[in-house]
């Protein structure tokens, strides 16, 4: 186990499917259109150091199960070389905007610094992965945040010593949100600058050799107390299915 960061920059975004289309059509179009352009250029960039994307197929329920729809949608993770970002020329920047109307809405970016809490990677080629949100409530503030997360990260890295199948546990606590204006729909455009501020503290994401073993550790009352902690606004768990596009490292 270890708490220093990794020797990248992070960003974390998620985004819905169009109200306009059904979610399967707007989802068609980001798997065989959207994300296969995105991974051609992304390759070329050399600041570009690993790009996956998520989709959440379920969410943990309030009996401690897993029947609950997804509140969440999609995620897309990457890091890029230290002091960079993804910097897309202008008219990248627009055909990427365009493309927006046809999959998604509501995107949210951050910029994040990942947290290492267990790293037992080795071998593996394949892994589970589920997904954590937290952001806080509207009367409490990014320092309280902060303080409240480190000593829910102490729970969550004892609890991950040893536990059997898991292999890596991230914090990305979030450091800006950036703004977006709406195109057809809300959030298709993403602006080149950050809001004032933001509720979302921290992403944690899960990997482990399969969904059993995550979700035994998940429903660990101890764990279950951290990811769907009351004093949070938001604390939800997603169980996730992710598309590695590309990884420099």
């Amino acid at each position: 186990m270890t708490g220093q960061a990794p020797p990248y920059d992070k960003t974390l975004s998620t985004f819905a499917p169009l109200a306009a289309l059904p979610t399967e059509e707007s989802d068609r179009h980001y798997r065989e259109v959207h994300a296969p352009f995105a991974r051609r250029f992304l390759r070329e960039m050399d600041q570009v150091v690993s790009y996956h994307t998520a989709r959440a197929t379920a969410e943990l329920d309030l009996g401690g199960g897993w029947r609950q729809r997804p509140r969440a949608y999609r995620y897309i993770a990457m890091r890029f070389l230290p002091g960079r970002s993804l910097d897309l020329p202008e008219e990248l920047h627009e055909r990427i905007v365009q493309d927006h109307r046809s999959c998604l809405r509501d995107l949210r970016s951050f910029r994040v610094r990942e947290q290492v809490l267990l790293d037992r990677l080795s071998g593996q080629t394949g892994l589970s992965k589920h997904v954590v949100e937290l952001e806080r409530r509207p009367a409490t503030t990014p320092d309280e945040g902060d303080r409240h997360l480190d000593q829910q990260i102490e729970v969550l890295a004892e609890q991950a010593e040893g536990a059997f199948g898991l292999r890596q546990v991230l914090v990305d606590r979030v450091l800006g949100e950036a703004e977006t204006e709406p195109v057809d729909e809300p959030g298709q455009r993403p602006l080149r600058r950050l809001l004032p501020s933001t509720a979302a503290q921290a992403f944690v994401e899960v990997y482990a050799d399969h969904a059993d073993w995550a979700e035994q550790w998940l429903a660990r009352p101890a764990v279950r107390a951290v990811v769907q902690d009351p004093w949070w606004g938001v604390a939800r768990c997603y169980r996730v299915s992710e598309e590695c596009g590309l990884d420099k490292r």
